[in-house]
């Protein structure tokens, strides 16, 4: 049987090998317009990310420099279209990592079961045919939490270093995994010194780098960005429950016309902008409570459940393919999400398999935020999803053999 497994998974790997390519031909596919932005930022890193005379800002404060980075070193080398085989190494890095992570509590026949549902994921999949940061950060995520369940703390820290400089997830994260070492262990202080330590200097480095360029001090402007759209969604709600309004559904648009209403432009002074947009964003965070909970509600169903299928519609596939692969990724993203609310309701859960729960509602919490919903986003909780799937068929294996 495990030959069997096996063999499957080289298969499943040859397929992602075969959609890469299929995708290289059409720009539609591996370009986004977010893919427009970190190719930019790419060209230039030390202009864009360490300029204190930049004048148009804007993408620089919202885009952490990770991607980018990455892209410049890629492109000195390739032609940058062809960065999506750095998102199926990374793919194969996860994938290994979570056979390592599901090889220390399940038997071979379920870790085997695991990597081919990681395969057979058609959210990761579209993302890998995308220049992206979900494959890279999706990598990165679980090799923190790999690391961490192996104790060796000091690179489960480096990892969110790195996951830092990709995502503003990470610095949400150390608080997470300082709150897990603490209800893990009594004398957890050396641990979480180890777990921190480079977290913070890389948070503090890039904190420190936007004071001193644009006299404002923060992390990424993409917080306060989407938390003033948060809100303005949210009093859209309130008003008419239409979740297709402009403010709702499109991400730009409450921003656009702010700066518009202020009399200010993306080339605006600095410092003026951006506490601004601090201000905004945290004025009416208190307000229409019951339409950002309505709202938080319905993105997180739209992520969790939502199938990416305008995506897919760019392939050139018939429509009896294109209607199974959605049909598959409706089922599937069904069937994870059903394993997390039997994990949730389970009474008798293990350490492992608690923790594991706790980082994907907090993922899930943090990403409710933003309006509308995106699936795109379940991508870097996909792994967890995978084995909270498997640890619960593993219990109903169990509970069929004490039956009988």
């Amino acid at each position: 049987m495990t030959n069997i497994f096996k063999s499957v998974v080289g298969f499943l790997i040859l397929i992602r090998v075969w959609i890469l390519q299929i995708s290289l031909k059409t720009k539609n596919i591996y370009l986004t317009k977010d893919s427009d932005h970190y190719i930019e930022l790419s060209e230039d890193i030390n202009y864009f990310f360490f300029n204190d005379n930049l004048i148009d800002y804007w993408l620089s404060t919202f885009r952490l420099p990770g991607y980018p980075i990455v892209l410049n070193i890629f492109s000195n080398f390739f032609d940058i279209k062809y960065a999506v085989y750095i998102n199926f190494v990374a793919d194969l890095v996860t994938l290994f990592l979570l056979y390592k992570l599901l090889s220390m509590y399940f038997e071979s026949n379920f870790i085997y079961i695991g990597c081919i549902l990681f395969l057979t994921n058609t959210n990761i999949l579209m993302s890998s045919t995308q220049i992206m940061t979900e494959s890279l950060s999706t990598m990165l995520l679980i090799a923190t939490f790999y690391y961490f369940k192996n104790k060796k703390y000091f690179f489960s820290g480096i990892f969110i270093s790195l996951l830092s400089i990709f995502k503003p997830l990470g610095i949400y994260l150390v608080l997470m995994y300082v709150l897990l070492l603490i209800f893990e262990n009594k004398k957890f202080t050396k641990k979480i010194l180890k777990l921190i330590i480079f977290p913070i200097i890389i948070i503090s480095g890039i904190y420190v780098n936007n004071l001193i360029q644009y006299e404002s001090g923060f992390y990424s402007t993409s917080s306060y960005f989407h938390l003033q759209w948060f809100n303005e969604a949210s009093e859209s709600i309130c008003k008419n429950y239409d979740f297709n309004n402009l403010n709702v559904s499109e991400p730009g648009y409450v921003f656009e016309n702010w700066l518009e209403m202020e009399g200010l432009s993306k080339t605006s002074e600095s410092e003026f902008l951006i506490d601004s947009l601090k201000t905004n964003a945290n004025s009416n965070l208190f307000e229409n409570l019951h339409c950002k909970a309505i709202s938080m509600v319905r993105s997180s169903i739209w992520n969790m459940f939502g199938i990416r299928s305008s995506n897919w519609n760019n392939f050139d596939f018939n429509n009896l393919s294109l209607i199974i692969i959605k049909g598959f990724s409706l089922i599937y993203a069904i069937l994870m999400n059903l394993s997390v609310l039997r994990t949730l309701l389970r009474k008798n859960r293990e350490q492992i398999v608690f923790q594991v729960l706790l980082i994907t509602l907090f993922y899930i919490l943090v990403n409710s935020i933003l309006p509308f919903g995106n699936s795109r986003t379940r991508v870097l909780i996909e792994p967890m999803l995978v084995f909270l799937f498997i640890d619960n068929l593993s219990k109903l294996k169990i509970n069929e053999e004490e039956v009988f």
